[in-house]
């Protein structure tokens, strides 16, 4: 399994994960389902080890759908960014 990725290395990470897709063919429309997926999963089973990550998963636990569609979108535009400054 890989190593724990730190807040400082999170952008970098993403933007490995969203050229890979891309690559592979994955839409941006896949990629937030994905990630909703995912953020979906880890609020049932990942216990918050920071007072931001509680906040966090406070947040995606009390947002809609459209707003978790909102938020995935965003996290996606980040990660294309930081793929463009690179």
């Amino acid at each position: 399994m890989d190593k724990k990725v730190s807040l400082d290395d999170f952008p970098r990470e993403l933007a490995e994960v969203i050229e890979d897709g891309k690559k592979h063919g994955i839409s941006d429309e896949l990629m937030v389902k994905g990630m909703i997926s995912i953020g979906n999963l880890l609020g049932k089973f990942v216990k918050p080890d920071s007072p931001e990550e509680a906040l966090m998963k406070e947040m995606w636990e009390l947002a809609t759908d459209d707003e978790k569609n909102m938020l995935a979108n965003l996290v996606l535009r980040a990660g294309k960014r930081r793929i463009e400054n690179t």
